[in-house]
């Protein structure tokens, strides 16, 4: 006996209320003129902002304070030399982790075009050992990517600098960096920077050969490049391409002080694009692609005594999050674009754009265990784009698993919750095509028409449930979950193509002086 039903064309939308990609694309472009006023007077401001804070600091080295500032690195994987000392653009090293072992705190590393995989190809680059934070306490380098190979000029979306992965074999981020102090320590705050950097794993996961004639591909069109996401321990008869061994981070970081991470793009990360703990300092994630992540797109945790929590603080702003997907292929949890976490005091988000996220935009949720820390806590949200996301915000609530909220009645959640900063989260307002085309049409034609398809089935006969009958135990069935689209990958090229598009929200020009 079998029994089909088809879930989701209306819950996983608002989105999904109107499946079709036609009504969705009418329906921006129809919003209030209103809207449309309301943004250009943020978004002068913002312009000016996001000029000054998240693409103005992303230099080329000269322009920056150097009261602490120790050596610079050059690192170029096509002109480099593996026995170089990297201390000049003409004497530059070829192996980034090279560059990373010599470097002290307070180096920095320049670091030109081309894919960086670590010692011998093996996939991934560290600054102290992933999972030991408080043991190995790394290193405060500053990272910057873009350059061309002579260092003569610094353009992150021309001079693409990558950490893509193919076939290798790793359990570890693409780029783990840990930087901690010793307990007690009383000198200056430490600094580090990533900045201008691609990280892509889609050449390492593995997918479903696309293929719009088998449902279970998870094919939406002929214009993706793949079929859907496959599971680090799924074992399907279906083709498969890629190669993966397991949940890897894109840039997770175990860090304190000063933290910037900024003009990076992370594209088909499947276990986070950023995820961080955080000491006592500030970290400012600006200026960002984040498109087809998995698990959720940032993610950074407070990691101090309650006693400290105070000096924790976190600015999320102009960063263009897209297509977040759920953990499971049958969308049950995580698909955040943003999450707030414990043990922050200080939370800013704001002049980002989410859209097109499997669970939510942003996500506040988490309570600390402390009460009276929980008293204090600031979690500001405002001056954001929305569009097609399953929610705009989701909120815990007793006696719920969640309430989800849509842009336009932020302001009505509690103060405590969202706040005191909670102005001006809207819909995408009308007459922003060119970011809409900017987006992969095919992908983005799939999300808008995603369904789940849930298959059950019982079979009296199955070995299993002979031998159950025979010790008196339940009979089993099985299920299957086919959605229409998951996590398939997304052309990692297009995706700097999302920089720019809608002025002072979302991802901006990178600029450098």
């Amino acid at each position: 006996m079998k029994k089909i039903s088809v879930i989701l064309s209306a819950a996983l939308m608002l989105l999904f209320s109107q499946s079709a990609d036609a009504q969705f694309l009418n329906s921006l472009k129809n919003a209030a003129q209103k809207a449309v006023n309301d943004a250009k007077n943020s978004a002068t401001k913002a312009v000016n902002n996001v000029t000054n804070n998240a693409t103005s600091a992303a230099t080329n080295s000269v322009s920056q304070t150097s009261a602490s500032k120790g050596k610079t690195f050059y690192v170029s994987a096509t002109t480099g030399s593996a026995r170089a000392d990297g201390l000049s653009p003409s004497s530059a090293m070829k192996d980034l982790q090279k560059a990373i072992d010599a470097a002290e705190d307070n180096d920095w590393i320049l670091v030109a075009e081309g894919n960086y995989l670590g010692n011998m190809d093996r996939g991934y680059v560290q600054v102290g050992q992933f999972g030991n934070g408080q043991n190995d306490r790394g290193k405060f380098i500053s990272f910057y990517g873009g350059y061309s190979t002579d260092f003569s000029e610094r353009d992150v979306i021309k001079h693409i600098t990558k950490i893509q992965p193919t076939s290798q074999s790793f359990i570890a981020p693409l780029f783990n960096i840990n930087a901690r102090r010793p307990y007690g320590y009383t000198g200056p705050e430490g600094t580090v920077v990533v900045d201008g950097f691609y990280f892509d794993l889609g050449e390492n996961n593995r997918y479903f050969v696309k293929n719009v004639n088998e449902e279970a591909t998870g094919t939406p069109n002929e214009g993706v490049l793949t079929g859907r996401f496959v599971e680090p321990d799924a074992n399907p008869t279906l083709p498969l391409e890629g190669y993966s061994s397991g949940d890897e981070y894109a840039l997770h970081m175990d860090v304190e002080g000063n933290v910037r991470v900024s003009n990076c793009v992370f594209v088909n990360c499947r276990d986070y694009g950023i995820s961080a703990m955080m000491g006592k300092g500030h970290m400012e994630v600006s200026n960002n692609i984040f498109v087809a992540c998995r698990y959720a797109s940032c993610q950074v945790r407070g990691s101090v005594r309650d006693a400290d929590v105070d000096k924790v603080s976190l600015d999320f702003h102009h960063n263009t999050v897209l297509f977040t997907w759920t953990r499971t292929k049958g969308f049950e949890d995580m698909g955040q674009g943003f999450r707030f976490m414990n043990g922050i005091r200080t939370i800013d988000v704001h002049h980002n754009i989410f859209g097109c996220n499997s669970n939510c935009g942003v996500e506040r949720v988490y309570y600390e265990s402390n009460k009276e820390l929980e008293k204090l806590k600031v979690s500001n949200l405002y001056e954001n784009y929305y569009f097609a996301n399953r929610r705009d915000l989701e909120i815990a609530a007793p006696g719920a698993a969640s309430i989800s909220v849509p842009a336009a009645r932020i302001e009505e959640v509690d103060e405590h919750t969202i706040g005191p900063k909670y102005e001006g989260n809207k819909d995408l307002p009308e007459g922003n095509d060119a970011f809409i085309n900017a987006i992969d049409q095919p992908y983005l034609e799939g999300f808008m028409t995603l369904k789940i398809i849930s298959s059950q089935s019982y079979n009296a006969n199955s070995a299993a449930n002979q031998v159950n009958r025979l010790f008196g135990l339940n009979q089993q069935g099985s299920e299957i979950v086919r959605p229409s689209m998951y996590c398939n990958k997304y052309p990692w090229q297009k995706a700097a193509d999302l920089f720019g598009k809608v002025s002072g929200y979302g991802a901006q020009i990178p600029s450098y002086k």
